[in-house]
C-alpha cells in the first residue's frame, strides 16, 4: 500500500511539474486600480491555495453552525 501511495504522489509532483514547466510566460492581472505581472504557475499556485484557504474557513463555519445547532436542539 505504501508503494502504491508513493507511485501516486510521485506522478502528481510530476504533472504539477509539467504544469509549472509549460506555463512560465508572463500574465497581467489587475484587480481594481492594481495590476500585477507574475507568471502564470504562480498565479495558478496562488489561486489553489486561496482556495484551499477558503474552503477550510467554510467547512469549519459549517461545522460549528451544525455543533450549535445540535447543542440548542438538545437543551
Amino acid at each position: 500500500m505504501d508503494k502504491l501511495w508513493l507511485t501516486v504522489k510521485m506522478i502528481i509532483t510530476a504533472l504539477v511539474l509539467i504544469l509549472i514547466v509549460q506555463n512560465i510566460t508572463m500574465v497581467e492581472v489587475r484587480f481594481l486600480t492594481w495590476s500585477l505581472s507574475l507568471p502564470l504557475a504562480l498565479l495558478l499556485v496562488v489561486i489553489y491555495l486561496l482556495g484551499m484557504v477558503s474552503g477550510k474557513s467554510l467547512w469549519a463555519l459549517i461545522r460549528r453552525l451544525r455543533q450549535d445547532d445540535s447543542d440548542t436542539t438538545r437543551r
